[in-house]
């Protein structure tokens, strides 16, 4: 197994070897991300109302104790027969290819016929790297300063008896929401949620399913849309009269639906 110190070498598809080692993660990590300034607390039900902001060095800080904890986790796993270490490589890489938006390790760390789900998507799966690339660049476009960072103690970890592993991911979210968001099908006609320029920081969980050659090729992301999209300004708070309003207005949909089942609509040729 590779330790996860030593350089690895991997083609960036323009016929350049790029080597991909601790140094790398490290100098992601010490990369600044977060347009300043950020506000101190941001308003929310999780904290009564008032929930502190993570300083990026807090952020930092946070993703680096979740490291040392899964490599903790991996190693107890060992000690039980169990060999995920690769797993632990898995991530470093791709964390560090969102942090830096760079996508020339989509090689090692997915199937070509990925397929994957999120909120935005309305349902669908997206089918595909380029599907999937496309997806998250939405949001890197909606949030240049984007981020994101596991919460240490929150990574679950599945084994099936066929060899695969499945594994989940509870993390932050952070940056300000200056751009449009584009929503499926994540191209310039989509349907988008325009930022408002707000700084927000929200929860989110991922789910990967990968085989035995160490690529995810099913995954998952849920997080909760209200709550991004209040902490962004986009939509009220919930005790406001403006959401209320807002979620009776959605009355009306019922109510013409069942007068068309009532009405019987003249017949046409």
């Amino acid at each position: 197994m590779q330790n996860a110190s030593e350089a690895i070498p991997t083609h960036t598809g323009e016929g350049e070897l790029f080597m991909f080692d601790q140094a790398e993660f490290e100098k992601a990590l010490a990369t600044p991300r977060l347009q300043q300034p950020i506000p101190e607390f941001l308003p929310g039900n999780r904290g009564g109302g008032k929930v502190r902001v993570l300083t990026e060095p807090e952020l930092n800080a946070m993703t680096r104790q979740w490291f040392v904890d899964y490599e903790r986790k991996i190693q107890y796993y060992d000690e039980h027969g169990i060999d995920i270490a690769w797993t632990l490589e898995w991530a470093k890489k791709y964390w560090w290819s969102w942090l830096m938006r760079d996508m020339s390790l989509n090689d090692e760390l997915y199937e070509p016929d990925l397929r994957y789900t999120d909120v935005s998507s309305f349902g669908r799966t997206l089918v595909g790297l380029d599907e999937f690339v496309k997806y998250n660049f939405a949001f890197f476009d909606a949030i240049p300063d984007w981020r994101y960072d596991p919460l240490p103690g929150q990574i679950f970890v599945d084994l099936t008896p066929e060899g695969e592993v499945r594994i989940v991911v509870r993390y932050l979210g952070s940056g300000h929401w200056s751009g449009p968001l584009r929503l499926y099908p994540y191209d310039e006609n989509a349907p988008a949620l325009y930022g408002t320029g707000m700084f927000i920081q929200c929860h989110g969980i991922d789910r990967y399913h990968f085989n035995r050659e160490g690529r995810m090729y099913e995954g998952d992301t849920s997080y909760d849309i209200f709550e991004a999209t209040q902490a962004a300004g986009i939509l009220p708070r919930d005790d406001s009269w403006a959401f209320r309003a807002m979620l009776k207005s959605t009355k009306m949909i019922g109510t013409l639906r069942n007068l068309r089942q009532k009405i019987p609509l003249p017949y046409r040729k």
